[in-house]
């Protein structure tokens, strides 16, 4: 629930985050499944922007420190191997090039849990785009991503090159 707060940085925050919760459902009525493409898409590009002057690595798990420490407490995303993987970096089943992510932060958690938003709707799709832009910029390899598991603290994803 949003109440109003003493702080203007608090009032402004949750004025931004009932801005996304509307525009969400707002798209989500509007265009139905065709929203998380969207959203995704625009988000993309946004991520390439963000990503444009930070430092450059072909690693994943060094440009997404970047992007943690870039963007510090607004992202903190992780790369995550199984007990069964030996590493981090792996050939997904359509033979990209693949690997698990943790994403305990992004910038519309907050809006989803206080604004009571369904995980894996639009707006988390653009939280996606961003990541997969700052990435594909940062690495210079073209970035998708799929959802494994959204939960309230923290979520799963693949990314992988796309080819």
């Amino acid at each position: 629930m949003l109440d109003p707060s003493d702080s203007p940085d608090s009032n402004l925050l949750h004025a931004c985050m009932s801005m996304l919760a509307t525009i969400n459902n707002g798209i989500e009525d509007l265009l139905g499944p065709a929203s998380k493409g969207l959203i995704f898409n625009t988000g993309v590009e946004q991520g390439k922007l963000l990503g444009h002057n930070l430092p450059k690595s072909d690693e994943y798990e060094t440009a997404l420190k970047t992007v943690n420490t870039a963007y510090k407490g607004v992202w903190d995303v992780a790369l995550h191997k199984s007990a069964d993987q030996d590493g981090y970096i792996f050939e997904d089943k359509m033979g990209r090039e693949a690997a698990r992510i943790v994403v305990k932060d992004c910038p519309v958690r907050k809006a989803v849990e206080l604004c009571n938003l369904q995980q894996e709707g639009p707006i988390c799709y653009l939280t996606n785009g961003y990541l997969c832009g700052m990435l594909s910029v940062l690495t210079g390899k073209t970035i998708g991503m799929e959802i494994i598991k959204a939960g309230p603290k923290s979520c799963m994803k693949q990314i992988y090159v796309r080819k």
